[in-house]
């Protein structure tokens, strides 16, 4: 390097040092500079970035929030449709047995008289077709039929909805048939009608006739569950003494109604000798009605609940005792 004639550098050259200089640092300082905003732009990219996370996760919360809200109003909506739907619209009991739903058995069931020597034994009795050698038969009580010799007979009586079913039949006590020793029923084959007996042109063809006209639908109509539960409805179809005091001749079919209020149990094994309980009913029963017939409902169907049998008779009140009709086909 060329000095001059003192020693130092001449000033061209000094200037063009200190340019380069200025340049290199400035393209440092710019070089930093641009590097620190980039950092800066990416930590506010990154902060706007949470910031829109939060709120895309509020945003979802809320979501679900409006979504359990909208359900719980529409299940509040619809039971609140169903209250006054429940209102507006009366309840029908689907248990609750109507006269129409009897009518069709009610010349089923006859009254059941035997002449003894003491006196005269009166009860009821349901028609059954059994088929095979015991055929037409009536159900009844035993101990209405207990009696020596053959002067039993079975009256049925007129409705108003049928005058077909009815007349007086001889039933033969002695080929009676019981399917177990430990309840009080029996069914007694229907031997011959007796509006013929002083007919002296009358055939067995047309007695057997006769017979086979009765009405026998409580054949087909199925037996209730084994054990029905307390306040299941009951209807009595039957003669109890207290409507002899209207006719003592022609005694009329009486209807009542009640709940089956308790049960049975001593009949039930292994305490006694049956597989079902028999049943307390609070429907009025009489004497007469022993033999007679109990129905009840299932499932909106009519069913046979038993043969009302014997009365218990406490200090204000008398309930009456149905044989459980599983009770009463029970052959084991």
């Amino acid at each position: 390097m060329k000095k001059n004639q003192n020693g130092f550098i001449q000033t061209p050259i000094l200037i063009a040092i200190i340019a380069g200089i200025l340049v290199i640092g400035g393209a440092g300082y710019f070089g930093v500079k641009q590097y620190q905003n980039s950092q800066q732009e990416k930590e506010r990219a990154q902060e706007q970035t949470e910031i829109q996370q939060k709120a895309l996760e509020q945003a979802q919360t809320e979501i679900e929030k409006l979504k359990q809200e909208s359900e719980a109003s529409k299940a509040k909506q619809s039971q609140l449709e169903q209250t006054v739907k429940n209102v507006s619209t009366p309840t029908q009991n689907n248990d609750q047995i109507t006269s129409k739903e009897l009518a069709p058995y009610l010349t089923g069931v006859g009254l059941v008289q035997c002449f003894a020597d003491d006196g005269t034994l009166k009860g009821s009795g349901s028609l059954w077709n059994f088929g095979g050698s015991l055929g037409y038969a009536v159900l009844t009580n035993e101990h209405v039929i207990d009696v020596s010799g053959d002067r039993c007979s079975v009256a049925i009586g007129n409705t108003t909805e049928d005058k077909t079913h009815n007349g007086f039949f001889r039933i033969d006590i002695a080929s009676r048939k019981l399917w177990n020793p430990y309840t009080d029923v029996a069914a007694v084959p229907i031997s011959y009608s007796l509006r013929f007996e002083e007919g002296s042109n009358s055939t067995a063809q047309q007695i057997m006739a006769t017979v086979a006209k009765l009405n026998y639908s409580l054949t087909s109509l199925g037996s209730c569950p084994t054990e029905m539960p307390q306040g299941a409805p009951v209807v009595l179809i039957g003669y109890p003494a207290y409507s002899a005091q209207v006719d003592p001749v022609l005694i009329p079919r009486t209807v009542t109604n009640g709940i089956i209020s308790g049960f049975d149990e001593k009949v039930k094994k292994p305490q006694g000798n049956l597989p079902y309980v028999n049943y307390l009913v609070s429907a009025k029963i009489d004497s007469g009605n022993s033999g007679g017939l109990a129905l009840s409902k299932s499932k909106g169907k009519l069913c046979i609940l038993g043969i009302p049998t014997w009365l218990t008779v406490g200090n204000y009140e008398t309930q009456g005792i149905l044989q459980n009709i599983h009770n009463v086909f029970y052959n084991k």
